[in-house]
């Protein structure tokens, strides 16, 4: 496929999953979450950046995939790419939160706290605001427990100048937009080393015909679940558009087994090694 003038959609799943989890994206990720949640540095530098599979409580329950999951010290971050309004979208992602709570916490262990970041490509709520936080909390604001906090980056909302959010955090929200050519995004940051790594991930990725298929088939699952969300059908389609994408990474997962080490097939997937393993 030739890339050459063709859009460049980092809202899209796939290339949000393999540019996030990406070590050249790492410094810029790693300093955005710290203005973004006020962990410290020096913990996130030591952060595991995982698959978005969460361990599953029991062998017949349906398997929980989130986009990107990211271990530091007593606590996890869920990254999720909300491209596309669905019904159930928000529903899922909070699920996943407190699945992802409940299967990091043992008998003897100190219980974990998870923090869901939302990157949203749409404004359900309907705010000029850039970041919307939530909390477990009554009406006055008495806070029920810090172990669960959720942002929602509402990513048309990053040029309102207004809110006095850090401009770490406007800046990487600002990168999750649609360009019409790689060419776009190099001119956009040429000149800002902080994003270098990140704009030759990005150029890597749309040289490479596997992670294309992957890329053109979430392009193409995004307009189904919209279809379906505006025909009110969204509940059976989107479970036949989630086997169809499984079955899709498992194809494509095939096709990389002798070309790249397990653990980036699970990167650009989202498949656990497990599972690879097995194919």
């Amino acid at each position: 496929m030739n890339t050459k003038g063709k859009e460049i959609n980092m809202l899209n799943d796939a290339m949000f999953k393999s540019v996030i989890r990406s070590k050249e994206a790492r410094p810029v990720v790693n300093n955005f979450l710290h203005f973004l949640t006020n962990i410290k540095m020096d913990k996130l530098e030591t952060a595991t950046y995982m698959g978005g599979e969460i361990t599953k409580s029991h062998m017949n329950e349906k398997g929980k995939i989130s986009d990107v999951i990211i271990k530091v010290e007593n606590c996890r971050i869920i990254l999720e790419m909300n491209q596309t309004d669905t019904k159930d979208i928000f529903d899922k992602n909070v699920s996943y939160a407190f699945a992802l709570a409940k299967t990091s916490t043992h008998m003897n262990e100190e219980r974990k706290r998870v923090i869901l970041i939302n990157f949203d490509g749409f404004n359900r709520f309907k705010t000029d605001e850039p970041i919307l936080i939530f909390q477990l909390q009554d009406k006055y604001g008495h806070i029920e427990s810090e172990l669960y906090l959720s942002f929602h980056l509402i990513l048309e909302n990053t040029k309102k100048n207004k809110y006095n959010i850090p401009k770490e955090v406007q800046e990487f929200m600002d990168f999750f937009q649609k360009y019409e050519s790689i060419e776009e995004l190099k001119e956009k940051y040429k000149g800002k080393e902080k994003f270098k790594g990140m704009v030759k991930k990005v150029e890597e990725l749309t040289q490479d015909e596997d992670f294309l298929m992957y890329y053109d088939l979430e392009e193409k699952h995004k307009h189904e679940k919209q279809s379906s969300y505006e025909l009110g059908v969204e509940r059976g389609m989107e479970q036949g558009i989630k086997e169809g994408s499984k079955q899709t990474e498992i194809e494509i997962a095939k096709n990389l087994l002798n070309k790249l080490p397990i653990e980036e097939i699970a990167e650009v997937t989202g498949l656990s090694k497990e599972e690879i393993e097995n194919l």
